[in-house]
């Protein structure tokens, strides 16, 4: 008896030792698991990681703008809804982000478009028939920065779109843009981080409002030109508001307001980019930040799609010679593609 006691207990110790071993070896595959971007639930996206997981739907959105003012349109009119390319080229950009196979959201992320009252009822139900939310807002007068295009009556409207505080960020994109891939991960992307505005005393002006503590703002350089190397350099001063990552905030519409209020604060030659461009300058209290490169590209190329962009900013339904033939190839393949979908979804009609 006592010699089966001293084996039994001799070998208690090694038992214990191996759940003890067995235990650890299971916590290290669990966070493995978690940690490990090629994991089925992770995926690690331009240095940005991405929750993949099914039924995880972000308080964001994918926005545009389309005002009544489109192309030299009269909006008081009758006319074909086809001869309004900037309402053709949204209804483009909504059947890619929501319904497209390829460039189509897969977390369930709105899709809003923001018009104003002078935007037709008949666009504002077609465009509801599709999937779009649209919201009516008030125009803002330009006041002293009165825009040369009568295209760009309504672009100080565009900052309504930081009063859109039920959305915790904002992707926005102008409408005259074509999509090719998922854009979903954006919104994730390290420069979208929530930043405290700097105090520093010589870019604080008294005639302007006060600015907000915590702010967002990404977006790319400017490209100027289609001459431009990709991936584009990062050190570019001048954002493009064109396409755009930010967080809506009252208290920065208000600081907006106060800057257009006071006549030759910026160059008004850009309309709303030229104020977003001073208020987020690279030198001021609330610098934006650049995207990763590969989300959008202006002045596009077929070098930049062959690249690996993503979106592509110009107005593909018009007949400028100097427009990529690839790309705009692919737009149009895309508007066929979109009115086949909703020409069968609405039963032929």
């Amino acid at each position: 008896m006592f010699v089966q006691h001293s084996q039994g207990s001799a070998s208690s110790p090694k038992v214990l030792g191996l759940f003890a071993l067995l235990f650890f070896a299971s916590c290290l595959m669990t966070l493995s698991f978690r940690s490990n971007p090629s994991s089925p639930a992770y995926q690690r996206k331009h240095g940005v990681l991405i929750d993949r997981k099914k039924n995880h739907t972000p308080n964001v959105a994918f926005v545009t703008f389309l005002g009544a003012f489109t192309g030299g349109i009269d909006p008081s009119k009758p006319e074909n809804d086809d001869d309004d390319g900037y309402y053709v080229s949204t209804r483009v950009l909504g059947y890619q982000l929501m319904h497209s196979t390829t460039a189509g959201t897969n977390a369930s992320i709105p899709f809003v478009v923001v018009v104003t009252d002078e935007t037709h009822p008949r666009k504002r139900a077609r465009l509801e028939k599709d999937g779009a939310i649209v919201i009516e807002v008030s125009r803002i007068s330009p006041g002293w920065a009165i825009p040369g295009d009568p295209r760009w009556k309504d672009m100080m409207t565009k900052l309504r779109l930081f009063e859109l505080t039920q959305f915790a960020k904002i992707c926005y994109i102008d409408s005259d843009h074509l999509v090719t891939d998922r854009l979903d991960g954006i919104f994730y992307d390290e420069a979208t981080i929530m930043q405290h505005t700097l105090q520093d005393p010589k870019n604080m002006r008294d005639d302007e409002g006060a600015m907000p503590r915590t702010y967002m703002m990404a977006a790319h350089t400017d490209y100027w030109g289609y001459e431009h190397p990709y991936p584009p350099p990062t050190d570019g001063t001048y954002m493009n508001f064109g396409f755009a990552v930010f967080t809506p905030s009252k208290a920065l519409f208000n600081y907006y307001l106060s800057v257009l209020g006071i006549p030759g604060r910026f160059d008004m030659g850009m309309q709303e980019q030229s104020l977003i461009n001073y208020a987020h300058r690279r030198e001021g209290n609330m610098p934006w930040k650049p995207l990763w490169h590969g989300w959008n590209v202006n002045w596009p190329t077929e070098k930049d799609w062959r690249g690996g962009a993503k979106s592509f900013h110009a107005k593909y339904w018009d007949t400028d010679p100097s427009h990529d033939k690839v790309l705009k190839g692919i737009w149009r393949e895309q508007r066929a593609e979109m009115e086949g979908f909703y020409r069968g979804r609405d039963g032929g009609k």
